[in-house]
């Protein structure tokens, strides 16, 4: 749910437009005007006030953004391999004492985990699962209670803060013990699970910016046919993509900032040979300076957002509860958007994990005891093909000017994303000489799979974000969120118990392959002209 993961709005006055497409985008700025909300639907009690047209609004936004991508970021790349580092560095090779190897094409290293031992790797994924897990409980309430807040900027600011304070003892866990070790595991596993508290919060503010650009006040009716675009249709859906693409970027920015301070310490303070992974922790420690830091100041700058009133004579304590059983209950009236939403939860479980996988096949591949630095390089342009992926993608949808469906973009994305998961498969026999077996077949697969990535979650969050009623923002955020946690622990587990059987990385890549495979059908069959329509009516 990067994962990391891992926004934007444009505003609604001339000066703060976000300017994106063709020479003929200057009407966006008379469509606005042309297409000014009633003043019911600029009441501020519906959860969308003016204010966040405002370039105050967007800057604020796309702070808080940037803020949680320096410790997302590190929590994704840097915290994953200093545990696999250092459960390497303890752990020992099956049926004798001999250390493990620290570098080849399947290591086999046994690791003490609870009562007994299992694959350092697995070590790792059984994390993640348990981590996962523990999101999807604490985003059941977030998700519930979000959308009746008056304070709905304060928890997130919470969740941020404490996103950055569970980076900051890294720095001294270093000491190569089991104590050490599972301090390491601890702060993981706090990372992800806060996580997922800003993360709806987060991604609730997309929904409620395109509004506040014009969303359902102009007409966005598109061809029921073929889900094609055009004219006042394209600049609408290119303001939704808009936001996305910003808030992505911004975050992405915020990893880039920390993975640049990474860089400066491994060729500062030494190789890997002599620092051993603590260039990591160091560098995590500091990222989570920047998140506390940056998201102070989006918090004064950001305006406040008056939440739904909360039903009378009910506690607070029993929204999440009731509010989540009215909205799974209300399936049969957004039908599309829940095909969405399983469609997306189910690409984004099989990109994320695939994403860890073979983070660890690089490090496992190069060398752990040689690829400190050449590590560093691979996280620092996994980010910056993310940003050029995100980017691109506004860029072709706001320059190409024929009639493409608004699905056929998903369709393209998918493809590129399976292509590169499939390759990792053909690699499980030893017989095949390819299949990230080496180096250079890394760097390829990173341009592809990053940037189509990248592109694919900015498309998601927007097409979602028209497909959400007024009012329930964060809770139908929350609901990607928690049941894409319902299945997104499972998935690590179930790689943990293939590594653990297999000692080969690529086994756990069929999963991830099946679950997009699966996603690709949902958004094939979901109807978006169909959904943008019936989110016009609120959720009660």
């Amino acid at each position: 749910m990067a994962e990391p993961s891992y926004q934007q709005p444009p505003p609604q006055d001339d000066k703060a437009a976000v300017v994106v497409g063709s020479k003929h985008d200057h009407h966006d700025d008379s469509l606005s005007r042309q297409n000014e909300a009633p003043a019911d639907e600029e009441n501020p009690a519906d959860g969308q006030p003016s204010s966040l047209g405002s370039r105050k609004a967007l800057w604020a936004y796309l702070i808080l953004c940037f803020s949680t991508g320096p410790t997302a970021s590190m929590a994704f790349n840097y915290v994953s391999a200093a545990i696999q580092s250092a459960a390497n560095l303890l752990g020992h090779q099956p049926g004798s004492d001999r250390a493990c190897s620290r570098r080849g094409r399947n290591i086999s290293c046994l690791v003490k985990f609870g009562a007994g031992e299992i694959d350092y790797m697995s070590y790792v994924l059984y994390l993640r699962a348990i981590g996962r897990a523990l999101e999807g409980v604490i985003t059941i309430t977030t998700g519930g209670i979000a959308d009746y807040s008056n304070y709905r900027k304060y928890m997130m600011l919470v969740s941020i803060m404490l996103f950055g304070a569970f980076a900051l003892p890294f720095a001294g866990l270093t000491k190569q013990d089991y104590s050490h070790l599972n301090a390491l595991a601890a702060l993981y596993i706090l990372l992800t699970t806060t996580q997922g508290v800003y993360t709806v919060i987060e991604g609730s503010y997309i929904p409620i910016f395109m509004r506040s650009a014009g969303w359902h006040r102009s007409s966005v009716r598109l061809n029921d046919d073929d889900n094609q675009v055009s004219g006042q249709q394209r600049r609408t859906w290119k303001k939704g993509f808009s936001v996305s693409v910003l808030a992505m970027v911004a975050s992405n920015v915020g990893g880039l900032v920390a993975l640049i301070i990474g860089v400066i310490l491994v060729y500062g303070r030494g190789s890997y040979v002599k620092t051993g992974y603590f260039n990591y922790l160091l560098a995590i420690t500091i990222a989570g300076c920047i998140t506390i830091v940056f998201a102070l100041l989006g918090l004064w700058l950001l305006p406040s957002i008056p939440g739904r009133e909360k039903p009378k004579d009910q506690s607070i304590l029993l929204l999440p509860m009731k509010g989540w059983l009215r909205l799974l209950t209300s399936i049969n009236r957004y039908p599309e958007t829940f095909k969405f939403c399983i469609g997306w939860i189910l690409w984004n479980t099989g990109y994320s994990n695939y994403l860890g996988l073979i983070g660890s096949l690089f490090l496992e591949v190069t060398g752990i005891n040689r690829s400190g630095g050449v590590y560093q390089v691979w996280t620092f342009t996994n980010v910056i093909f993310a940003i050029m992926g995100s980017l691109s993608f506004l860029f072709a949808f706001g320059r190409i000017k024929t009639s493409i469906p608004v699905k056929a973009w998903a369709y393209v994305l998918l493809f590129v994303n399976m292509l590169c998961v499939f390759w990792g498969c053909i690699g499980i026999s030893n017989r095949v000489t390819v299949g990230y077996k080496h180096q250079a077949e890394f760097w390829v697969q990173q341009v592809l799979f990053m940037s189509s990535g990248s592109a694919l979650r900015c498309y998601n969050r927007a097409v979602y974000g028209s497909l959400v009623p007024r009012g329930s923002e964060a809770q139908f955020f929350g609901l990607e969120i928690t049941l894409d946690l319902a299945t997104g622990w499972i998935n690590p587990l179930v790689q943990g118990v293939i590594q653990d059987h297999t000692h080969n990385l690529r086994f756990p890549m069929i999963p991830n392959l099946l679950l997009m495979f699966v996603a690709s059908l949902l958004y094939i069959w979901v109807d978006i002209p169909k959904g943008v329509e019936e989110a016009k009516v609120p959720l009660v």
